[in-house]
Parts: structure tokens; C-alpha cells; sequence
């Protein structure tokens, strides 16, 4: 009975993306691909509930580089970057903000996450330094706690605690947390940053 529902809610998920899908391809060919996706993005987080979820699956898979299976995407959760790759299985909370992300296998991205394009993204004013933009890589089975800011590699089976801001590597299976993410609790040693 549950696949039948989940069926249900993806032939209604297309035939609310269809517009979508067609208005940001159209607009890709009068203002550019970048500020279309971004302008399609921000419109779909808008959209509330399960219809919402079924709705940004099926965008998102055409739009992204690649979605895996049983991707969950949260009310006004939106990506900056096409090129956003996800494993199967990965839940992304609401309010979070991916950039150029290559997340893994059963990663969870708590409410209100910032995964940044790298941490020179923001390089300076206008003129004085043009933006970098880097891939971050979030390992398979990682937890992000809600407000967390990542702007570095986050390893497999890593737990990034609330509202913490990572600016370096953090390795597989480490707990950090704190502003910049400092290793946490027994496990919590220098070995937690690559």
C-alpha cells in the first residue's frame, strides 16, 4: 500500500514539475543556465508538505548532476549549484542550502545546514578577489546537526554537531562541534581533521 501512495506522489510530483522543469530551461536561454536553476530552486522550496518533497525529487533529479533513490528534500531547502551530486537514501532537512556538494549514501543534513561551495566562495568585495568555487565532499553515513556551516571535506560516518562551522577536513567517523568544529567527546583527538 505504501509504494502505491509513493507512486502516486511521484505522477503528481511530474505533473507539477513539468512547468518548472520547462520555465527553467527557458529561462536558461534568456538570463543563463546559473540564474534560472537558482531562481527554479528558490520556487520549489516554496512548495509545503509531501507534495512538496515529491515535487522537488522529480526536479531535482533532472536537474542536478545526480540524485540517488530515496532522496528527501525538506520545505525551503534549495541548491546553488547544478552540478550537486547525491547518494541514495541522503535526507535533507528544511531551510539548508547546499552549494557544489558531492554528498554519499545515507548522509542526514539536519535543519538549517549550509554546505558552502568551499570557504573562498565569499573571497572579498567586488574587484579585489574574484569567488572560488570548490567541491565538498560529505562521506557516506555523515550526520550534520542542525545550523551547522560546512566549508570542508566532511568524512564518512562523521558527526558534525549543531551550528558548528567547519572550515577544515574533518576525517572519517570524528565528532566535532564549535565555531571553527573542534574534535568532541573520548573519540575526539587531533585525528579527527585529514
Amino acid at each position: 500500500m505504501r509504494s502505491c501512495f509513493k507512486c502516486l506522489g511521484l505522477f503528481v510530483g511530474w505533473c507539477v514539475a513539468m512547468p518548472f522543469l520547462c520555465g527553467c530551461y527557458m529561462g536558461g536561454m534568456v538570463v543563463g543556465r546559473s540564474k534560472s536553476f537558482t531562481s527554479t530552486s528558490e520556487w520549489l522550496g516554496l512548495i509545503p508538505g509531501n507534495f512538496g518533497i515529491y515535487t522537488r525529487k522529480v526536479c531535482y533529479s533532472v536537474l542536478l548532476k545526480s540524485v540517488g533513490r530515496d532522496v528527501s528534500f525538506g520545505f525551503m531547502s534549495l541548491f546553488s549549484k547544478q552540478q550537486a551530486q547525491l547518494g541514495d537514501r541522503v535526507y535533507i532537512g528544511r531551510f539548508c542550502t547546499i552549494g557544489w556538494a558531492n554528498i554519499g549514501d545515507n548522509v542526514l543534513l539536519a535543519d538549517g545546514v549550509q554546505v558552502l561551495s568551499g570557504g573562498n566562495q565569499h573571497r572579498g568585495r567586488k574587484g579585489e578577489h574574484e569567488p572560488q568555487f570548490d567541491m565538498i565532499t560529505i562521506g557516506d553515513g555523515a550526520w550534520i546537526g542542525a545550523g551547522a556551516v560546512v566549508m570542508a571535506d566532511v568524512g564518512p560516518g562523521a558527526i558534525v554537531g549543531a551550528s558548528a562551522v567547519v572550515t577544515k577536513p574533518i576525517a572519517a567517523t570524528a565528532r566535532v562541534g564549535g565555531i571553527p568544529a573542534k574534535p568532541l567527546g573520548i573519540t575526539g583527538d587531533a585525528r579527527a581533521f585529514t
